[in-house]
């Protein structure tokens, strides 16, 4: 661990701690508003480090050399990491932040005063809002007891979120905008008196390595004497998510381990055990409805379409024998035999041609059933003569069907049934808020952006504004976001301060979204979703491979490579350099243990590559008598993985033929050694 620390050492009125961790461009954000809202106040900023890869000190050492370092030579966790920062702190208030919040300039006067005027309050915490401007509940919340505990941890809460007894754990018999004193506080904001801290012995307990450390930590505020007082005065952006990776497997199991830590340390050991019992048993439900619930979000629209395309055979059927060729009914075997087959090779041919990714094309779906009839058709050929009824049936059927697929698909979504994103709305229209230099570097890098929305237009902020590219000004924001139909509102954090920032999500409402874009910053940082990681536009490259539809036509690609090359194999040893790794490596392809081509697995934490499995075969051609050196070798792999296609890794798979059976591991392939 090595820290860095400012000249001076004497007494300061607030020492901010912000726990930091591969959030770089939310970090960036982060202090640059801390230390807006600091001035006028003797404030120090120590940010701890926990061994991030992705600039983050970098990026602190070049735009805010003020900020005091902690860096971590691993991942310490956010109790150990936040107590390492008090050790160093000098202020007469703590204030615990994380780094993906956004707090307005006057969020210290007012936290500040309140703490001041109100000695029996031993911590406080603001009224919290997301990245679309909507009260976050998690502001304030209640003691884990075992009411509490298994409704939060079943869900249940959900169903009943404005019920006092149903949804206790969010403390919703205190109002929004109530000042009042509550049992937890939100650690991703949470003020405190450094005597208060002194007088606990420590802040966090490290035995918790993530979550309910805030929860610990306001039980043992509360058990000194002290108040932990919800104060709605002061508002806090909490994007909520990019840090953690909440609503994941891994989020669930952590924190239900964190939960059953602080229950072990403040309660009876046969409290415990029942309210353990009874915890486990509200996770089991709550996962085995999460599992279901994500299933049927998944295969929704397959098993629709299948339901469809099955209605659609059995029509065609009866319209085939009724109207076009005159026979009998065709009999149940044939039915039996053939209708499974073509209906999986029908969903099989529109899942591999992207008919279900996001977002939605209409034309994924032709492509998709035309193929899919393609393999039917040849699978007809190989049926026997007495279950071959018709090709025109098939036909008849394939053509039937994308009609009633592209109609249904469009109606249902027309009724909100289906939810996907369609390429017009993905194609949304964005307006900057913003005036002079900070608009014209903001519209600059937008550019820049790949796949960034279209830029309408900016809205002035300004009142003598210069006319360029103008909409019209930041007091009629919310009915030109209507009028013109704009999804998507950028702040220049140059041109208006963060709290107006703050006020105009709020006015504005939850169905635009909202990013900020900081002067000197190559990202565009927000959240549009409570529940989903922070959103990031960012200048550069733009990975091919990083998408879920590429990863999964890279994987389809090595199964039926490694198919085909098992059956060649005899007639490729031939003509193979090295013969005694081909079969091993076929095999650990096929079964995901390996991918035919690829780069070395630590770039995609060192330089941002998307992560893939372990490779047979560079993302160059190999030639015995040159092996490119580290920075060519990157260069490629990022070339690889920004215009990859199933036709890159043919290539590359034909022209490297002779070498698949090369026994050495990827990191010898990638540097002959």
């Amino acid at each position: 661990m090595a820290a860095l620390f400012s000249p001076a050492s004497h007494h300061m009125k607030l020492s901010v701690i912000i726990v930091n961790y591969n959030v770089r461009y939310f970090l960036e954000l982060c202090v640059d508003s801390v230390l807006k809202a600091a001035q006028g106040f003797d404030v120090e900023v120590i940010v701890v480090d926990n061994h991030s890869t992705d600039g983050s000190l970098a990026m602190l050492r070049q735009r805010f050399p003020q900020v005091i370092r902690i860096e971590n030579q691993d991942n310490a966790g956010f109790s150990k990491a936040n107590n390492q920062g008090v050790a160093l702190a000098r202020g007469e208030y703590i204030l615990f932040l994380n780094p993906d919040t956004v707090m307005p300039e006057d969020f210290f006067r007012k936290t500040i005063a309140c703490m001041d005027a109100s000695p029996g309050v031993g911590a406080l915490g603001p009224r919290l809002i997301d990245g679309k401007g909507r009260f976050a509940p998690d502001s304030k919340k209640s003691f884990p007891n075992l009411r509490v505990a298994l409704f939060k941890s079943s869900g249940i809460n959900r169903i009943f979120p404005r019920s006092a007894y149903f949804n206790s754990y969010y403390a919703v018999h205190v109002g929004e905008r109530q000042t009042a004193p509550v049992e937890v506080l939100s650690g991703c904001c949470m003020l405190l008196r450094r005597s208060v801290i002194d007088q606990l012995g420590f802040a966090f307990d490290e035995d918790y390595f993530m979550y309910c450390e805030d929860v610990d930590l306001s039980y043992r505020v509360r058990q000194a004497g002290f108040q932990n007082l919800y104060f709605p005065e002061a508002t806090l952006v909490h994007y909520k998510g990019e840090s953690t990776r909440k609503a994941t497997l891994s989020y669930i199991r952590i924190f239900n381990q964190a939960l059953a830590t602080f229950v072990r340390k403040h309660y009876s050991k046969g409290q415990a055990r029942v309210f353990l019992f009874m915890l486990h048993a509200g996770i089991g439900l709550r996962a085995l409805l999460g599992v279901l619930r994500s299933l049927f979000r998944i295969l929704r629209m397959p098993l629709f379409d299948t339901l469809v395309l099955l209605v659609t055979l059995f029509l065609m059927k009866n319209f085939w024998v009724g109207h076009i060729r005159g026979v009998p009914p065709v009999p149940p075997n044939f039915i039996l035999a053939t209708f499974p087959a073509y209906l999986f090779l029908w969903i099989a041919s529109l899942w591999l041609n992207g008919a279900y990714d996001q977002p939605y094309r209409p034309l994924r779906v032709v492509r998709g059933m035309v193929i899919g009839s393609v393999f039917i058709l040849a699978y007809y050929g190989l049926l026997s003569a007495s279950l071959r009824y018709s090709r025109g049936l098939i036909m008849l059927s394939g053509v039937v069907g994308t009609v009633a697929l592209l109609g249904l698909h469009e109606l249902l979504y027309r009724f909100g049934i289906f939810r996907f994103i369609r390429t017009d709305d993905e194609l949304r229209k964005i307006v900057l808020v913003g005036d002079g230099s900070a608009y014209e570097e903001a519209a600059d890098l937008l550019q820049k952006v790949p796949a960034a929305p279209e830029l309408t237009g900016r809205i002035s902020v300004a009142d003598e504004g210069d006319g360029t590219h103008q909409l019209g000004h930041i007091q009629q924001l919310e009915p030109l976001l209507y009028v013109a139909g704009i999804g998507e509102v950028i702040f220049c954090a140059g041109s208006l301060s963060y709290g107006r920032m703050l006020e105009t999500m709020q006015q504005c409402g939850d169905q635009y979204d909202y990013k900020i874009h900081l002067s000197g910053s190559r990202g565009f940082v927000g959240s549009n979703s409570s529940q989903a990681s922070g959103d990031l536009y960012m200048a550069g490259r733009h990975y091919a491979l990083a998408h879920f539809s590429q990863q999964r036509n890279k994987r389809v690609f090595d199964i039926v490579t490694s198919v085909a090359i098992l059956i060649w194999s005899p007639v490729l040893l031939l003509v193979l350099h090295e013969k005694s790794g081909l079969f091993a490596n076929s095999i650990a392809v096929l079964f995901g243990r390996k991918t035919w081509i690829g780069y070395e697995l630590a770039w995609a934490n060192r330089f941002g590559l998307p992560r893939i499995r372990a490779s047979v075969l560079p993302t160059y051609n190999l030639r015995a008598d040159l092996v490119p050196d580290e920075q060519l070798s990157l260069e490629l792999a990022m070339d690889y993985a920004r215009r990859y296609t199933p036709g890159v890794d043919a290539g590359f798979l034909w022209r490297n033929l002779r070498w698949l059976g090369r026994s050495n591991n990827a990191e010898k392939m990638f540097w002959g050694e």
